[in-house]
């Protein structure tokens, strides 16, 4: 089994939840645990808690992270549903780890080495913080799989905003771990928001049909997502890192070579990439299978223990 530990701004985009999901579902992982990151780290917690809980995994350790970026110096953005229409205040037998997310990311890494893969879907602060606090961990970790950041070397380069999400929210965190030698893949915004990744409302009704607690809230999530966005569907962004991790021939990947912009008036956080093969640090995915990644997705997510 591929030993993993989650990292996840769970809770805005409704992918992360997905994902999570997908991860749960999927016997090829052993999920370490799951860490939160970005903002309000201890509601993240809650959410992961829960749908492990409801989908009879109770067990798997989830710890609290970072919830400011690296210099303290950027607003945290929120879109205001995190935990809307799940989380009821009800949830008194739902704890988070007394560990920190770092320490916990630290420890496992240690206690396995070069045998974690680290599942980052939300901001780097928290692998930037733990490679602070201790560097060894450095040539320990197996490798990075990365949702974010924006290779433009794809044709749909023209269809996503030019400075992705992920790295926006901490750049200086995105750039520290892009420099540290961690062996990473970056899976960008102009591979993952594709045509060929979306899901819909037929989707939806299949994952509701499941029937069980954790199908049905997940149906729920979706439902209150796609009403804030105003829209019949989305991105299945995140989960796209656990099936690479299965399955590396869903996505084509290139190794080149990412810088991460912390300086610049209109393009702090932008990702630079480039062809240096001298200075190569990133394996970047350039397209994506994604019809067969969907196919992957709703089979796993659909699935019932």
């Amino acid at each position: 089994m591929l030993k993993i530990i989650l990292d996840t701004d769970i809770g805005s985009d409704v992918d992360d939840a997905m994902a999570l999901l997908f991860a749960l579902h999927s016997p090829e992982l052993d999920i370490e645990g799951v860490t939160t990151v970005y903002g309000d780290v201890e509601l993240r917690a809650q959410i992961a808690l829960k749908l492990i809980a409801l989908d009879g995994k109770k067990g798997i350790p989830v710890a609290m992270g970072v919830g400011n970026p690296l210099l303290c110096e950027r607003e945290i953005w929120e879109d205001g549903i995190e935990g809307k229409g799940f989380i009821t205040g009800d949830e008194s037998d739902l704890f988070s780890s007394d560990e920190h997310g770092v320490d916990f990311i630290i420890r496992v890494i240690h206690q396995n080495p070069n045998q974690i893969t680290l599942i980052s879907i939300g901001p780097l602060t928290n692998i930037a913080t733990a490679i602070i606090k201790d560097p060894s961990i450095v040539p320990e970790v197996k490798e990075i799989i990365f949702i974010g950041g924006m290779a433009r070397v794809s044709d749909n380069s023209l269809q996503v905003p030019a400075i992705e999400y992920n790295v926006r929210c901490d750049p200086e965190a995105a750039r520290l771990v892009f420099q540290s030698g961690m062996p990473i893949v970056m899976l960008g915004m102009d591979v993952t928001r594709r045509d060929s990744t979306f899901i819909n409302r037929d989707d939806l009704q299949t994952i509701k049909k499941v029937g069980t607690p954790v199908h049905l809230a997940a149906a729920d999530l979706l439902e209150i997502y796609w009403e804030y966005l105003q829209k019949d569907g989305s991105w299945m962004h995140d989960a796209l890192a656990l099936a690479f991790v299965i399955d590396r021939s869903l996505v084509e990947t290139k190794k080149l070579r990412v810088d991460i912009e912390t300086r610049g008036i209109c393009t702090t956080g932008l990702t630079l990439v480039t062809d240096k093969k001298e200075s190569a640090n990133t394996e970047v995915g350039i397209s994506v299978y994604g019809e067969r990644f969907i196919q992957m997705f709703m089979e796993r997510v659909c699935r019932q223990y």
